[in-house]
C-alpha cells in the first residue's frame, strides 16, 4: 500500500516539474526577443536613425519602458556634451582669430615708432587654422606741422615832428608866436609808460608902440628923433629854445586812438632884440644894439592823443601848459640910464618869463 502511494507521490511531482520547465522555456523566449529589440533600437539611434516605436514589436507580457528611457536619456546626454564641444569649439576659433588681429596691429605700430617713418603700415593677416582670419585694420601715423605762432613786434620807439602855436599870457601881455617846429624822440618803458626827449624852436614878432612914454626927460627933442629913426612902433624879434624831458601815460594799450597824460621839465633860452639896430644919439643917450637873452627851467602839463594809420605811421596832437621856475636875464648893452630902449627889452622879458605859456602842436608818429 505504502508502494503505491509513493508512486503516485512520484508521478505527481514529475509531472509538476515538466509543467514548470515548459513555463519557464516559454517564458524566457520572449524576453531575449525582447532584448534583441532593444539593442536594435539603441543602434539605431547611435547611428542617428529615426526609431519608429512601431516597428518594435515586443512580445510577450513584458515592459521595456525604463530600459528605453535610461538609454535614451544617456543618448542625450552624449548628444548635448557633443552640442557644447561644437559650441566651444567655434568659441576658441573667435578667441584666436582676434587675438592674432590685435597682435598684428601692435607689432605694426612698434616698428613703425622704432624706425620713426611716417607711412602707411598694414599688418599681414595671421593664420589660423582652420577657420580664415580677418586682415588687420590700418593703422595710419601722421606728423603733423603745426607752424609756428607769429610774433608781433613790438615796435618800442618813435619819432614825432610836430608844427604847432603858442600864447603868452601875463598881466600887461598877450603875445601869440609865428609857427613853431619841434621834434620829440621817445621810447615805452613799460606797455602803457613813455619817455622822451624833445627839441622845440618858436618866435614872436613885437612892435614895441609904448617908447614915448619911457622917459621925455633926456632932451626935449627925444622924441622927434627917435620916430625920425626907429618909426612910430620899434619892431623887435623874440626868439625861444625849449629842451624837454618829458613822461607820458597812455589810457589804452591795444588801441589804435590812444589818449595819454603827461608831464615835462625844460631848459628855456629865450632872446629878445630890435630889428633896427641903427645907433641914434642924443646927449648921453645912446640907442641901437640893444639885446637881451634869458634862461630859465619851467614845468609843464599835457593832454593829448595818438591815432595809428598803421604799425608805424600814426598822428598825434599835444596840449599843453607850461611855466617858468627858474628865473635868469643877462644885458649886453648899456644901462637903463643911459639906453632906456634897454630897460624896454628887460621889463617886456620879464614879462614873458612870467607870464603863462599854453601852446598846441600836431604831428606826426614814425614808430621804429
Amino acid at each position: 500500500m505504502k508502494l503505491k502511494v509513493e508512486n503516485k507521490r512520484l508521478t505527481f511531482m514529475s509531472l509538476f516539474l515538466a509543467t514548470a520547465l515548459i513555463a519557464a522555456t516559454a517564458h524566457t523566449a520572449p524576453l531575449r526577443a525582447q532584448d534583441d529589440v532593444l539593442d536594435d533600437a539603441e543602434d539605431a539611434l547611435a547611428n542617428g536613425d529615426a526609431l519608429d516605436m512601431d516597428q518594435i514589436e515586443i512580445e510577450g507580457k513584458l515592459s521595456p519602458s525604463e530600459l528605453l528611457k535610461r538609454r535614451r536619456e544617456k543618448l542625450e546626454e552624449r548628444n548635448k556634451l557633443m552640442v557644447e564641444k561644437k559650441i566651444e569649439d567655434i568659441r576658441v576659433k573667435q578667441e584666436i582669430a582676434l587675438t592674432n588681429k590685435l597682435q598684428g596691429a601692435f607689432n605694426n605700430s612698434l616698428n613703425n615708432l622704432n624706425e620713426d617713418k611716417v607711412q602707411t603700415t598694414q599688418a599681414a593677416p595671421a593664420p589660423v587654422a582652420p577657420a580664415p582670419v580677418a586682415p588687420a585694420p590700418v593703422i595710419e601715423t601722421r606728423i603733423v606741422e603745426v607752424p609756428a605762432p607769429v610774433v608781433k613786434e613790438e615796435k618800442k620807439s618813435k619819432v614825432i615832428p610836430s608844427l604847432g602855436i603858442s600864447n603868452i599870457k601875463g598881466d600887461r601881455i598877450d603875445l601869440q608866436s609865428n609857427v613853431s617846429f619841434g621834434v620829440n624822440a621817445e621810447t615805452m618803458i613799460l606797455p602803457q609808460v613813455s619817455v622822451g626827449l624833445g627839441l622845440n624852436y618858436a618866435t614872436m614878432d613885437l612892435s614895441d608902440v609904448a617908447n614915448e612914454y619911457v622917459n621925455t626927460g633926456y632932451n626935449y627933442n627925444y622924441n622927434t628923433g627917435y620916430y625920425g629913426t626907429y618909426g612910430s612902433g620899434r619892431a623887435m624879434k623874440f626868439t625861444k629854445l625849449v629842451i624837454e624831458a618829458t613822461g607820458k601815460f597812455f589810457f589804452t594799450e591795444d588801441s589804435k586812438f590812444k589818449p595819454y597824460a603827461g608831464a615835462g621839465l625844460s631848459f628855456n633860452r629865450t632872446g629878445l632884440k630890435y630889428d633896427n639896430n641903427t645907433a641914434y644919439n642924443s646927449g648921453y643917450v645912446n640907442f641901437g644894439n640893444e639885446e637881451l637873452s634869458s634862461s630859465a627851467f619851467a614845468g609843464s602839463a599835457k593832454l593829448g592823443a595818438e591815432f595809428d594809420i598803421s604799425e608805424t605811421i600814426g598822428l598825434n596832437l599835444d596840449l599843453s601848459y607850461t611855466k617858468n621856475i627858474t628865473s635868469g636875464i643877462s644885458k649886453s648893452a648899456g644901462t637903463v640910464s643911459t639906453n632906456p630902449d634897454q630897460g624896454r627889452l628887460e621889463n617886456i622879458s620879464k614879462e614873458i618869463e612870467d607870464g603863462d605859456v599854453t601852446a598846441v602842436q600836431a604831428g606826426l608818429v614814425i614808430r621804429f
